[in-house]
């Protein structure tokens, strides 16, 4: 009776150690990459994989360009899956929680992307993110009403650590 007592209460013990140790772990990131595009110039992304409320999957990138030290661009590019064509040019709207937060300028008529491609213009958008807060986007999608993205609090961590890397 007692060595049955005295292993309960070490695999209770153990239990509670264990649950401790995962219950105060920080939430995995997934990591800044950092790509040399010319002697000056440094490119550095964030990558990750959501689905939006139609459950529809997009890859979401946010980058930024850095020559000789001075940020020359911080886009962010949605890359919607299985044949999603979204809307251009139409501005891509960012709400924390229901703060309005602003809109990040469609600048997809710049480039050579296709059209499942959105890119924005987010500096001025992660700029103002003054927390993890998830944040909302709303994107116009062909033959649509609108979609939406929920990016969550560790995606908006690291968007926000992207800042500090020069």
């Amino acid at each position: 009776m007692k060595k049955t007592y005295f292993w309960r209460k070490i695999v209770i013990i153990i239990t509670f150690c264990l649950y401790l140790i995962i219950a105060n772990s920080p939430p995995a990131l997934a990591s800044i990459h950092k790509y040399l595009e010319t002697a000056d110039r440094v490119m550095y992304r964030s990558v990750q994989s959501l689905r939006d409320n139609d459950d529809r999957a997009w890859q979401v990138v946010l980058y930024k360009r850095v020559q000789s030290g001075i940020v020359n661009s911080l886009n962010l590019r949605l890359v919607g899956f299985p044949g999603t064509e979204l809307l251009h040019p139409f501005p891509l709207k960012i709400a924390a929680g229901k703060i309005e937060i602003g809109q990040a300028n469609d600048i997809w008529s710049e480039s050579d992307l296709p059209i499942n491609v959105g890119e924005y213009d987010f500096k001025p958008i992660v700029k103002q993110l003054q927390t993890d807060r998830p944040l909302r986007l709303s994107l116009s999608v062909q033959g649509d009403r609108g979609t939406e993205l929920l990016v969550p609090p560790f995606a908006v961590k690291e968007w926000r650590s992207l800042l500090d890397k020069s």
